[in-house]
């Protein structure tokens, strides 16, 4: 999509300008529709983003903030960070031996 601003092209889930910073969206009040900032009504609802609404507002909880890049974070705390999702992906090796019985399955259920 293109900046209203300057015309810079941006890419669709972009929120803000890359070139002027301008926003590059609105989401509405009542739905929580994202609406391209020129646009005059809702895409969702079709109610007006400029008067006052009718409706009672939804309760939306603000976008997710997008985290700044790699080289802000900590190195002590991305080490953390790889350990952690490495320890997680690793399991034990399952034993192929262990062997179930017809007998052990029935004392489980009761039978």
């Amino acid at each position: 999509m293109n900046c209203a601003v300057c015309d810079h092209p941006n890419a669709s889930e972009r929120n803000y300008c890359g070139s002027c910073g301008h926003p590059l969206s609105r989401y509405c009040g009542s739905c929580g529709f994202r609406n391209l900032t020129p646009d005059r009504f809702c895409g969702g609802c079709g109610l007006s983003l400029e008067e006052p609404r009718d409706r009672s507002p939804v309760v939306l909880s603000a976008p997710a903030e997008v985290p700044g890049p790699v080289e802000s974070i900590p190195r002590s705390a991305l080490s953390e960070l790889l350990d952690a999702a490495r320890e997680a992906g690793e399991s034990p090796p399952e034993d192929a031996d262990i062997r179930v019985s017809q007998n052990d399955i029935d004392s489980l259920f009761g039978d």
